[in-house]
């Protein structure tokens, strides 16, 4: 399936590609954003950051570094 055809994908179509594992959520995520960048440059909506993508049990595995913690933080 191409670009295209996800971005017209019925929700059924893109939920069977999640169980089957050939499509992400962050994946289609991805691809709409862009999609929507592309075809609506003046669009306001922005972009997450790569790292708003990630999961919390995910981001909570990565931590934060202690030079971006505020001061007297341990």
């Amino acid at each position: 399936m191409n670009d295209t055809d996800l971005a017209f994908a019925s929700i059924e179509e893109i939920g069977k590609l999640f169980r089957k594992r050939k499509l992400s959520p962050v994946e289609i995520t991805k691809l709409m954003l862009a999609r929507i960048e592309r075809l609506n440059p003046n669009s306001t909506l922005t972009s997450p950051s790569p790292l708003n993508l990630l999961s919390p049990k995910l981001k909570s595995r990565i931590g934060t570094s202690r030079s971006s913690r505020p001061q007297g933080a341990s």
